[in-house]
């Protein structure tokens, strides 16, 4: 079973096989339904061995064709970094090595040493959730780069270019957060004493993204997430909600503007991805290869 930690990645939904996508591409043009010019739908990765993420051609092509830039969050809101640290702490007054015990703190400790050059007690006032995603991005086995996400808002920002979000930082949060001490604790678990297990099963995840096989990411992160013994929280409020709500927003958006739309590669594909309901809406949603 896949049990690669889907957390640090933002990935997956319900999916049916006749609406599976066959095409190989990270980068997608929206046309059709009135539109004057034509948006793009590009599929990210948030973190990436250094040297992974770059301009191609291809998304240059479409970055210059646009003329805002659209995200998960609007990573220009100036308040965003402190609303998402508060919501990592904890709240009940409780140490995480008190709720984790000894046993379980010991080896949480110890990987997060090895791997960091940090001990446990630098993070002992977040909550579980937070050490769970925490530890899940561990296991790149790299030298860690940011992802697409940050390269473009960076290159956006650079050009003056407007920055928008398709959902509020709370409404990511009520995501994010959903997991209940129990279950982060399962997942952490799950993590310290399977960490290769871990490694191998996030190359394998990465690889499918160097492949721009975004229905093989799609099935990987659906599988991790339906594993019982890896809690990931709840798989339709991760995806298939998040897409649906993201529709109206881009809709709008791009009657208007053409705009350039990044979110998480994992949200593109499946029945309730990205790319199919906008068909479902009208729109020509075509593979740039």
């Amino acid at each position: 079973m896949k049990k690669i930690f889907a957390f640090s990645l933002i990935f997956v939904f319900q999916f049916g096989l006749s609406q599976d996508i066959k095409e190989k591409s990270l980068l997608w043009e929206i046309s059709g339904k009135g539109l004057s010019q034509p948006s793009y739908l590009f599929g990210t990765v948030h973190i990436a061995c250094q040297g992974e993420v770059e301009m191609r051609p291809e998304l240059q092509n479409a970055f210059d064709k646009t003329e805002q830039l659209i995200l998960e969050l609007d990573m220009d809101e100036p308040s965003l970094m402190t609303k998402m640290m508060q919501a990592s702490l904890a709240t009940d007054g409780k140490k995480v090595s008190e709720k984790l015990g000894d046993e379980l703190s010991a080896k949480v400790d110890s990987l997060i040493t090895a791997k960091m050059g940090m001990s446990l007690a630098m993070f002992e006032n977040l909550n579980l959730p937070t050490i769970s995603v925490q530890l899940g991005m561990l296991a790149i086995d790299c030298p860690m780069d940011l992802g697409y996400d940050m390269m473009l808002l960076s290159e956006a920002q650079a050009l003056k270019r407007e920055v928008k979000g398709l959902e509020t930082p709370e409404a990511q949060i009520d995501v994010l957060f959903a997991m209940t001490n129990e279950d982060a604790m399962q997942s952490i678990s799950y993590l310290v004493n399977n960490f290769d297990e871990a490694e191998q099963q996030l190359r394998e995840l990465l690889e499918y993204y160097r492949n721009q096989d975004v229905q093989a990411l799609y099935n990987f992160t659906k599988e991790s997430f339906e594993d019982p013994k890896y809690p990931q929280g709840n798989l339709e409020d991760f995806l298939d909600k998040r897409n649906e709500n993201w529709i109206p927003v881009i809709e709008k958006e791009i009657k208007t503007t053409p705009s350039l739309i990044a979110v998480g590669a994992a949200h593109l594909a499946g029945e309730k991805g990205v790319i199919n309901l906008l068909r479902k809406q009208g729109y020509k949603v075509k593979a740039v290869l």
